[in-house]
């Protein structure tokens, strides 16, 4: 038997092994042992199973050693399994042709087409029992019965790569356990230490021809790495190592000067899992430098390595619209013009542009996620028209996602009407990505990785350089609960938290004047009182709240609105009790009108005083229709006039009470500003004259 399959490899057999070692060891590290057992899996040939943490090129060292054998990439089936793995999709999808028929699946999109030699499958164990156990059979008897037909399976090795030790979901579903026993060959894939000097060998792997500067920074960057792993809680995983180095690197191209400085550094914190870290990652990347441990700046200006063309993974000539030299600056320009607390996202977009790459972007709602990175889109020259704008959510469906069947096919195959999707876009922004289900995350996830989409048997590109995924959810939580997520996660090399780091007064007049930057002085003290009250309201709500910006604005338009519809010249607590009526306002359960009086105690008494004044006049009013109240009484039959009199009567106490809650208030407020006491002043005066005309009315 081993000799008739002997041919199935372009490679003679015993060329297998050195040909494998000499592929893998040019691009990994502790590889070895890996091209030992693919060699023995190529060999026999039969299956294998490779496990372990994520990161660490299970799948990339697999299909480097099969694409070294001689095997092209259409001998190559790749599929990722997972939560939202269903039994049609493991066998190609359902046959349309035949459906008025029987059910058949189109299998030559499957695994079990002809042309495929080697099969890899990831992460194989997160598919349900469903998914597992007829693949278990069609593995052990290589036949699948699709409908009366027999379809044999011509791959000669499956590949199974997972991020989770099989050993203990075995324990749990017999699934498993009876799908295990079809590999033959495991290893769990993990580097055996991870410190720098493995780091400097993974580097230089990645990087043969650096400068004299680049290897500087190598041996320097490996360090920092190294001493960021924490022991059993944290490593770095080679990926994202990779990833620390390109951002750095890219950090001294972006500068404009070529050179790494301690600041380049600081980049490592926008690289995907340093979100993981609960202590000041900032501080500790600066720890790990030349002299950290000072805290003297003129250390951090010590590190000055010059790098060369040589030490970049790209030209100066981007593939985005905008060259790469001119990205930094536009992307400033555009983000801090408008928004407030933006500078660590003009890093992330400037780094996911420059190189370019994928970038997650979460954190609360309201904080302008997707406003600032349409933004930065158009001032780098992209029309409406060119951006991939997308919503997912729990009803995202992977027919949505790909633009849809292809109709005019339906009777024949599904197919996908490609251009519609993202496909074709330069660039691409999805919104509220994790809210979608394992079954649009998983396909999406297997693209973003191959850039090649399978259209029933047409190879569709990827043309996206730039995808940016937005979110309200916190992707660690959601990366414990769902293996989709936490694989698709790991294609977003980038990823940032988009929140402020205070919710002061001083932020919210930050962000009004950003807004409005030629309010007048009118609007620029109604900004500064509606500032400090949304500060107040965020002292009043439980830890974790905080006003938005999008509420923040919100407020801010309505009160102005109220103001200008009630023909008034100044802002009275009434305009801005208008936001109770914003989104998200609504979960105060206490008085807000009472928290927004006692805020413009504080920092609004000229709100206050506006609004004295206004109730004043409404009193005055109210007067006058009493008054005309009784003059009509005096026209009228006793019994009807008694009626009228005792409405009458009851108004007036009612209108004394209020003109007594009037002197109390501005009895109440403490004035020091001369400008306020003149006006405080006019406001007692104007309430005493409506007081004493109460009193002689009655």
């Amino acid at each position: 038997m081993a000799s008739n399959e002997s041919f199935w490899l372009p490679t003679p057999r015993k060329e297998i092994l050195p040909t494998i070692l000499s592929a893998l060891r040019e691009r990994f590290v502790f590889c070895d042992e890996i091209a030992d057992l693919l060699s023995a899996a190529f060999y026999e040939p039969c299956n294998v199973l490779l496990w372990g943490p994520g990161g660490h090129g299970k799948s990339e060292m697999a299909v480097t050693a099969l694409k070294a054998l001689g095997l092209e990439d259409q001998e190559i089936f790749i599929q990722s399994f997972g939560e939202g793995m269903s039994e049609d999709r493991l066998w190609g999808g359902p046959d349309m042709a035949s459906l008025d028929t029987c059910v058949r699946y189109d299998t030559t999109r499957s695994f079990l087409a002809s042309q495929y030699k080697v099969v890899i499958f990831e992460e194989l164990f997160d598919a349900p029992a469903q998914a597992l156990l007829p693949l278990k059979d069609v593995l052990t008897r290589r036949v699948f019965m699709n409908g009366p037909e027999r379809v044999e399976m011509a791959a000669k090795v499956v590949i199974a790569c997972t991020n989770k030790d099989p050993r203990e979901f075995a324990e749990d579903s017999d699934a498993v356990a009876a799908l295990m026993e079809r590999f033959l060959l495991q290893k769990e894939v993990r580097w055996p230490s991870y410190q720098a000097k493995h780091y400097r060998e993974l580097f230089a792997k990645i990087r043969p021809d650096s400068s004299r500067g680049g290897k500087q920074l190598q041996t320097m960057l490996s360090k920092v790495i190294a001493g960021l792993n924490e022991d059993k809680t944290f490593v770095m995983s080679p990926r994202m190592a990779i990833q620390s180095l390109e951002v750095v690197s890219n950090a001294a191209r972006i500068h404009g000067d070529d050179t790494v400085t301690a600041e380049s550094f600081q980049s490592i914190r926008f690289v995907q899992g340093m979100q993981s870290y609960t202590a000041d990652l900032a501080r500790r990347i600066e720890k790990q430098l030349p002299g950290g441990t000072s805290a003297d700046e003129s250390t951090a200006e010590s590190i000055q390595i010059n790098l060369s063309d040589r030490d970049f993974s790209h030209t100066d000539h981007g593939p985005l619209k905008t060259p790469r030299g001119e990205i930094p600056g536009v992307v400033s320009e555009a983000l801090a013009s408008r928004f407030v607390h933006c500078d660590e996202i003009i890093q992330v977009l400037t780094h996911a542009f420059f190189q370019p790459c994928n970038v997650l972007l979460w954190g609360p709602g309201g904080h302008g996620k997707s406003d600032m990175v349409m933004t930065a889109l158009r001032e780098l020259g992209y029309r409406e028209e060119e951006i991939f704008l997308q919503s997912f959510g729990e009803g995202m469906t992977e027919d949505r996602l790909w633009g849809g069947p292809n109709i005019a096919k339906l009777d024949v195959c599904l197919e996908y009407d490609t251009a519609r999707s993202f496909l074709p876009y330069e660039v691409v922004v999805l919104e509220e990505i994790l809210d979608a289900s394992s079954q649009a995350l998983l396909p999406l996830k297997d693209v973003l990785t191959r850039r090649v989409f399978m259209n029933g048997n047409q190879a569709v590109p990827m043309r996206s350089q730039a995808i940016v995924a937005c979110t309200n959810k916190d992707p660690r939580q959601f990366a414990k609960d769902s293996d989709a997520v936490k694989a698709l996660l790991e294609r977003f090399p980038l990823q940032l938290e988009v929140r402020w780091p205070s919710y002061e007064q001083a932020d919210y007049e930050a962000l009004f004047s950003k807004t409005n930057p030629d309010a007048g002085p009118d609007r620029r003290k109604l900004n500064r009182i509606y500032a400090h009250v949304i500060a107040n309201l965020n002292d009043e709500r439980d830890s974790g709240f905080h006003v938005s910006p999008r509420i923040a604005l919100g407020g801010l338009r309505l009160a102005a609105n109220s103001v200008g519809r009630h023909g008034r010249r100044k802002m009275i607590v009434e305009d801005i009790l208008t936001i109770r009526n914003v989104q998200g306002m609504e979960s105060y359960n206490q008085d807000v009108e009472a928290m927004i009086r006692s805020a413009l105690l504080e920092g609004g008494v000229e709100v206050l005083l506006s609004d004295i004044d206004e109730r004043a006049s409404r009193l005055h009013g109210r007067m006058q229709e009493i008054n005309e109240k009784f003059d009509l009484a005096k026209g009228l039959d006793d019994e009807a006039r008694g009626d009228v009199n005792d409405d009458a009567i009851t108004a007036m106490v009612d209108l004394m009470s209020s003109m007594d809650s009037l002197k109390h208030e501005l009895d109440y407020l403490q004035v020091s500003d001369p400008a306020l006491l003149k006006w405080k002043k006019r406001s007692e005066k104007l309430v005493d004259e409506l007081a004493a005309e109460v009193e002689a009315g009655s």
